[in-house]
């Protein structure tokens, strides 16, 4: 009986998902860490580093366990996000919340070629309006609606 490779790509995913959480504790361990009650600075990226190196540690032993795969790694998609991300930066401060973010959909979501214009209008401000009722009106995060 032939035992299945490991799924060498899930293994070092998993493990270089640790090491952000490891590094995550090293850089906030200076930090003040509270309680849960009266949480310090260190408290939150402490928090996240244990949950990642646990998250990355567990992926890291499925990747020991799972069958070989091949990954077809695509370009496209991932030049159209972060080019996505980075006009939203770019606007936000420059012609607001609302305007920056229905670019921000309208760019990604031609990572999906069969996406159609009407369904990237839909998305774009559905994505816009919920964005802004639950981090402008809900939270108050102080962004410009329209422009500066």
């Amino acid at each position: 009986m032939k035992r299945p490779e490991h799924n060498r790509q899930e293994i070092a995913a998993g493990l270089v998902w640790a090491a952000i959480g490891l590094a995550a504790i090293f850089i906030a361990g200076d930090y003040a860490f509270g309680t849960i009650v009266r949480m310090g600075p260190g408290f939150v990226p402490i928090a996240l580093g244990v949950l990642l190196v646990g998250l990355g540690l567990v992926a890291a032993w499925q990747g020991r366990l799972a069958e070989r795969i091949n990954l077809d790694l695509r370009f496209r998609p991932f030049a159209i996000i972060m080019g996505g991300i980075i006009v939203w930066v770019l606007l936000v401060d420059r012609a607001g919340f609302v305007i920056s973010t229905f670019a921000l959909v309208a760019i990604v979501s031609q990572a999906e070629r069969e996406i159609t214009l009407l369904e990237t209008v839909l998305l774009a401000a559905g994505v816009t309006l919920v964005g802004y009722l639950i981090f402008i009106r809900g939270i108050g995060i102080p962004i410009a609606v329209f422009g500066s």
